[in-house]
């Protein structure tokens, strides 16, 4: 059955207090918890990925070049840098949280923050190979923040994300469409619109869905429209 995606506008702006990246020297090698940070180096084709350590990758992704922020509402936020821990010279994958780094910082101790929470990888990197190995996931990192809370909290995340080629063509059939149906045109043009965008009329309607069920998909359709419709 034909379908038709109906958006919500919900465009807005984010603003928040940046200051310089955290330190990557002063983290005790006691104080760090034990979750696993490990980046996997994925080589050749495309490697398919556990969910836990796409996960992981995910995390960092999302939290890679995120400035720091002291705002009250930012705690909760992961910051992600290369530190060297204490007694060595390799650098390791270090992660923690705004309200953590504020905790030390002022050596106040804030409730649920602190050094206790800090996240390390077991493998020393570098930023090079940390950069080609995150390039490999899929152009989908706007669905990050979305795909780690629908895991962390036990959850399957959808295995068909679509990328922003794919829903930059998903943006487009959809105005046309629109365009079509309010000129009274058949379904046989609107499906003819879908097609020749490289779609099938299938992917259309699970996009539709996905759209519909998701919304940071939702929100990157509307950018895109938004973008379309002022060019």
């Amino acid at each position: 059955m034909f379908k038709f995606v109906h958006l919500v506008w919900l465009l807005g702006s984010v603003t928040a207090l940046a200051i310089d990246k955290p330190p990557e020297a002063d983290l005790d090698e006691d104080a760090e918890d034990a979750l696993v940070l490990e980046v996997v180096t994925v080589t050749g084709q495309a490697r398919k990925l556990s969910l836990k350590h796409e996960t992981r990758l995910r995390i960092i992704r999302q939290a890679w070049d995120q400035p720091r922020s002291r705002l009250k509402k930012d705690r909760d936020k992961m910051v992600c840098w290369l530190a060297t821990p204490t007694g060595t010279h390799f650098q390791h994958v270090t992660c923690a949280r705004n309200g953590d780094l504020e905790s030390m910082r002022t050596h106040n101790s804030l409730a649920g923050y602190g050094r206790r929470h800090f996240r390390r990888s077991i493998l020393a990197d570098n930023s090079a190979t940390i950069r080609a190995t995150l390039a490999h996931l899929s152009d989908t990192g706007y669905f990050d923040k979305e795909f780690v809370a629908i895991a962390s909290s036990g959850g399957q995340p959808p295995k068909d994300v679509p990328d922003v080629p794919e829903l930059k063509k998903f943006a487009k059939a959809w105005l046309e469409t629109e365009n079509l149906k309010k000129t009274g045109q058949t379904e046989a043009k609107q499906i003819e619109a879908i097609t020749t965008q490289g779609l099938t009329l299938k992917r259309y309607n699970r996009l539709v869905e996905l759209t519909a069920s998701h919304q940071s998909i939702k929100n990157k359709v509307t950018e895109l429209v938004v973008e379309l419709r002022q060019s």
